[in-house]
């Protein structure tokens, strides 16, 4: 076994030994830090809870007026009205509201904080790869909550449109909230689905051989997993959850290409 070789493999298990009540410690710490974090988003989501609330009824907003014209005619009001049905509803709203910047806020300090509780275990390639793919978590759950964002209104309008003439769509505040935010939950934790494809494809356990080989089940999976995934199981919400997630498998395999490639040049310049 060459120098080079030896000193890869001490470096490949390079962490800190903790004992057990360190361990504790700084356990109690990550987790104080992250529920402080998750308390000023929501003080913060709170404060401002009216201008969360106008954000998302937008997408109601945003339906034509036929639709929206059994609750302008029981409220009295000619734009957009949403119902209030139960005495606590309106309390329930805000904290939901609350809840969504609470989220924004605090996701980013509650993944940094998890990554540093395990950095100490991780090998020194894996603290590389740490910091990028937490990043991208981030960035692919918001991006897939914005997306479903601006889908969300065709959505209604197609839901809603199967009412017909003689059913009046009313809505109350509170499962309309509901509603807007398991979609939105639903196409962030789909948009991650990438990421887990990345990660098998750097452990080796995936190649991209196999990823082409199984792409007509992959897409097919996705087909499904969308329809249970989407609280609506309508077709068009579904399709428009599906397609982005096929488009990131077939990203996913050029990543698998990408990384073998680089992998094999590594392997002949050692072997050389």
């Amino acid at each position: 076994m060459t120098a080079t070789a030896d000193s890869r493999r001490s470096e490949e298990y390079v962490g800190e030994e903790m004992t057990l009540v360190e361990h504790l410690q700084e356990l109690r710490s990550r987790l104080f830090k992250s529920a402080a974090a998750i308390v000023v988003g929501f003080v913060v989501g709170f404060i401002f809870r009216d201008h969360v609330l106008e954000l998302l009824q937008r997408p109601y907003c945003n339906l034509p007026s036929e639709i929206r014209a059994g609750a302008a005619r029981i409220s009295g009001d000619a734009e957009c009205s949403l119902l209030v049905l139960r005495v606590l509803d309106p309390f329930v709203i805000s904290l939901k509201a609350a809840a969504v910047v609470a989220v924004v806020i605090a996701a980013p300090v509650v993944c940094y904080q998890l990554l540093r509780f395990v950095a100490p275990g991780l090998r020194p390639m894996e603290r590389r790869y740490s910091i990028p793919f937490v990043v991208a978590s981030q960035v692919l759950f918001a991006g897939g909550a914005v997306f479903s964002f601006f889908l969300i209104p065709r959505a209604l309008e197609f839901l809603l449109g199967f009412a017909g003439p003689s059913l009046t769509p009313v809505l109350s505040g509170n499962e309309y909230l509901s509603f807007i935010l398991q979609v939105m939950i639903a196409f962030g934790v789909s948009f991650e689905f990438p990421l887990v494809l990345m990660i098998l494809s750097l452990m080796g356990v995936v190649t991209s051989k196999g990823l082409r080989r199984w792409r007509r089940q992959a897409i097919f999976g996705t087909f499904v997993a969308a329809a249970i995934i989407t609280p609506t199981q309508d077709p068009l919400t579904m399709t428009m959850m599906a397609a982005p997630l096929v488009l990131f498998y077939e990203f996913s395999v050029l990543f698998a290409w990408f990384v073998e490639r680089r992998r094999a040049r590594a392997e002949a310049t050692l072997g050389a």
